[in-house]
């Protein structure tokens, strides 16, 4: 497979006679084989005559600077930004007459040997030498892959693996390997630069003509995709590239090289599948062309046929006694129909005969009267001449068509680079402290505005704030969600009779629905675990979502039963005076109420110093983003980290003592409040009570438990409740929750602000500048030192945005005439929207 591109004028103009493909569609193949007139007779032909036109001039014209800026673009290594750039690749089966067609195009002989030639990628630059320069070839090793011998070999390498123990490097590494004046020692020069790659772990130099002396021919690997470049100018060589890769081979010489078959093929596809290919498939008459692993190759691959042209080569080694039915269904495209027909050409395979003398001798064998009679009507696809007109004048107009998306490609390539550059400043190389005291003192402003806030809507400052309030609030709505509360049915209830219904009652009888038995809540019902402390990690972000913090707290933490209640009552009455409730009985029954208040205190406060740390980690990115690979960066977060957990511990501590306050004594001074939000709550519990007796009752005796007349009839009847005592002292309870989980979340809320935030607004920068030591600056130098990874990603990028630049620069100066508007060129510019690299790098950031 082979890579080939010609190339245009800077200022592109349209040739006043361009040179048009014949169609297929004019083509009267109708006509018997024998009846075809393809070539009209040579007199009336020579106007048209090879002799009169050189390939190289047809394929020059009005090309040579547009086609030298896409060779350019090639060689500056524009494709590794994965940018497709048009080119004509050459693709067959080994033995299909690849290296002839090359050299018969480039005027330039190959080694054709089994071995290197055909494991090796070669890339061939021509272009026409400076006045006075004579011919001159440079010979490079390009290395675009790493060989890693350790990687297993696998018939059928996998997707991640196309190309087996070759392993991208990214971008490309060149050598120059041998510099050449004499023409005769090319093609000894190619073989020995093929050798070198070919031993990706030898000296190269040990390879070079002239110092090879004694040198093995031998190789450590069968196959590289590594690639030997070429650079030859010369006077009046036109401006072409050529990328010549292994034949597609169906058979491996050895049994452990079948993975040979699947590299070679991958490598095809590749180049093959790219959408400004064109391809060029190269297919031996000596042969049937339903043999070809190439042409199934380009079938297989989507919009490559309309891509492809054929070359049918070797045609003076078919017997004129044999059949031409197939080749005549393949030139008038009824068979493997190709998007841009098929040629015919013949080169001489003994490399002694000179680029002249075969073309000469390829006319002399298309005049032949068994060609012109019985194929005159293809006369303008017969030879290498035609051939390479037809090529100039299908990629001048496939990189007309690619122009537009290939600068907006280079484009947009060009702004990713420049965003993130912009996050991979240069470090400082001078006044390394006085930087750094700038930052930490920004850092201290702005960490205070933190925790004043009034900087404004929208500001980071203002999160802490809005958020924490929000998060207060749940705190709060988690205290009443959980207050406990009493279960009003008791077992002895189905045997309460009212203490009398009248004759006339209305009640009416109706069935009760059939209930599944509902088992009481047990009195050993648990508040949530208390939550572990959870490590402070710094979160990049600005995600500041507390709702789900107390989302495992959606029910009361307790239910007692009368029964559990009354059982407290008799633990903690002495006797003496019946019917009195003791104070103890109803502390036990507080205590019991605020037992799982410490899982709601832990939770709050983890929450609480989360919080602050996303928005301190947020601030702290927003000012030192441009040096978050430093160790100044990595210095803050970990001082940071440290006293936001000191807090964090504190801040439990206080909650938790608090916490064993509220549980050990019950105490409160707002008596008129409780006694308030006693009566409430005793009233409606009562409520509660009558209407659960009432109920049961209803459905013991078979009415509907549902209709408000007959709960309320009942509820007129009813005799003294014998749980009132209990009744009592839940309502007591409940008012007294009501106070202290009020007094608790203020309690807390206070803490946060003594042990947290006036904590960090005040201490936080002090400790900082004592952690960072940033006293000399030896210390300022450590800590802005950026990390080696970094500075190899700016490295890189400030590469590549180097090549596009250049690019950029190149592809400005060209501009199409009026006569291309389907291109709109006029409407692009490339680089309008970047600065030059010299004066981005010069900006201050």
């Amino acid at each position: 497979m082979t890579r080939m591109m010609c190339s245009g004028p800077s200022q592109m103009t349209q040739p006043k006679k361009e040179y048009q493909l014949p169609s297929i569609a004019n083509m009267h193949n109708d006509k018997p084989w024998t009846e075809n007139s393809f070539f009209v007779e040579a007199s009336s032909t020579s106007a048209a005559s090879p002799q009169e036109t050189n390939g190289f001039d047809v394929m020059t014209l009005d090309m040579t600077d547009l086609v030298r800026k896409i060779q350019e673009l090639s060689h500056l290594g524009i494709e590794d930004n994965k940018i497709d750039l048009p080119k004509i690749c050459v693709v067959g089966d080994q033995s299909t007459g690849k290296s002839s067609l090359i050299e018969g195009i480039s005027e330039i002989q190959v080694p054709r040997s089994a071995g290197t030639c055909t494991r090796c990628p070669m890339e061939i630059n021509l272009s026409e030498s400076k006045p006075g320069e004579a011919w001159k070839c440079v010979i490079y090793l390009s290395r675009r892959y790493l060989y890693d011998p350790g990687k297993h070999m696998r018939a059928v390498p996998r997707k991640a693996q196309t190309l087996g123990p070759w392993v991208p490097i990214g971008g490309r590494d060149e050598e120059v390997f041998v510099t050449l004046t004499d023409k005769s020692n090319v093609k000894d020069a190619i073989k020995w630069a093929q050798i070198a790659i070919l031993n990706p772990s030898s000296d190269s130099q040990i390879y070079v003509p002239g110092k090879n002396q004694g040198t093995d021919e031998s190789t450590t690997v069968k196959f590289s995709p590594n690639v030997v470049r070429l650079d030859i100018s010369a006077p009046g060589f036109p401006v072409l590239s050529f990328y010549d890769l292994p034949g597609v081979i169906s058979q491996p010489e050895h049994d452990d090289e079948k993975y040979l078959v699947s590299l070679v093929e991958n490598l095809v596809k590749y180049y093959v599948s790219q959408e400004n290919c064109i391809v060029l498939l190269t297919l031996t008459m000596t042969d049937d062309a339903t043999n070809s692993s190439a042409a199934r190759l380009i079938r297989d691959i989507k919009s490559a046929k309309e891509r492809t042209l054929g070359v049918l080569t070797k045609p003076d080694r078919i017997s004129r006694m044999e059949s031409f039915d197939q080749w005549k269904e393949i030139l008038a495209g009824r068979k493997f129909k190709l998007g841009h027909g098929y040629f015919v050409v013949r080169n001489n395979q003994d490399p002694s005969v000179d680029h002249a003398k075969a073309r000469l001798e390829e006319e002399a064998f298309f005049s032949d009267p068994f060609w012109v009679g019985l194929h005159s009507q293809y006369q303008d696809r017969f030879g290498v001449r035609r051939l390479q007109t037809a090529l100039s004048a299908i990629l001048m107009d496939q990189i007309r068509k690619c122009l537009p998306s290939l600068i907006a490609k280079i484009n947009e390539k060009a702004s990713t680079i420049d965003n993130e550059l912009k996050t991979l400043p240069d470090p400082p190389t001078e006044n390394y402290q006085r930087i750094l005291t700038e930052k930490v003192v920004t850092l201290g402003m702005k960490f205070r505005r933190v925790f004043d806030g009034g900087s404004g809507h929208g500001a980071s400052s203002n999160m802490l704030q809005k958020y924490w309030n929000r998060l207060a609030m749940d705190f709060q709505k988690a205290l009443a969600i959980t207050k406990p509360t009493l279960i009003t049915v008791t077992a002895s209830d189905v045997e309460i009779k009212p203490e009398k219904m009248d004759a006339d009652c209305d009640m009416i009888v109706v069935p009760s629905p059939a209930r599944l038995k509902r088992k009481a809540p047990g009195s050993d019902a648990r508040s949530p675990d208390v939550q572990n402390p959870v490590n402070l990690q710094p979160v990049n972000d600005h995600s500041y979502s507390t709702k789900d913090v107390f989302d495992k707290w959606t029910a009361p933490s307790r239910k007692f039963s009368l029964q559990e209640i009354r059982d407290i009552k008799e633990e903690s009455h002495w006797a003496g005076i019946p019917n009195q409730i003791d104070p103890s009985a109803i502390e036990t029954l507080n205590r019991e109420s605020v037992k799982h208040w410490d899982s709601l205190a832990n939770a709050f406060a983890v929450a609480t110093c989360n919080l602050v740390l996303r928005v301190l980690g947020m601030n702290l990115d927003e000012e030192i983003a441009q040096y978050r690979q430093t160790g100044l960066y990595r210095e803050l977060r970990r001082v940071i980290n440290e006293f936001l957990n000191q807090l964090r511990t504190e801040f439990l501590d206080d909650s938790m003592a608090h916490y064993q306050i509220e549980q050990q004594r019950p105490f409160t001074m707002a008596q008129l409040l409780h006694k308030e939000s006693q009566k409430n709550a005793l009233r409606a519990l009562i409520v509660g009570r009558n209407r659960s007796r009432a109920r049961t009752y209803l459905r013991g005796a078979g009415f509907d438990v549902d209709d408000e007349s007959n709960i309320a009839n009942v509820i007129k009847s009813l005799g003294p409740d014998g749980y009132s005592q209990e009744i009592e002292m839940m309502a007591s309870s409940r008012a007294y929750y009501e106070i202290a989980s009020s007094r608790f979340l203020d309690v807390i809320c206070q803490s946060a602000y003594a042990k947290v935030f006036s904590k960090c607004r005040d201490e936080l920068i002090d400790v900082i500048n004592d952690q960072l030591n940033a006293n000399s600056v030896d210390r300022c130098m450590e800590l802005m030192a950026e990390d080696p990874e970094r500075q190899r990603r700016r490295i890189t990028l400030l590469g590549e945005r180097a090549k596009l630049s250049k690019a950029q620069e190149w592809m400005d100066s060209i501009r199409c005439n009026d006569d291309y508007e389907d291109t709109e060129m006029s409407e692009i510019t490339v680089g309008d929207s970047f600065s030059p690299l010299t004066e981005w790098i010069d900006e201050s950031i």
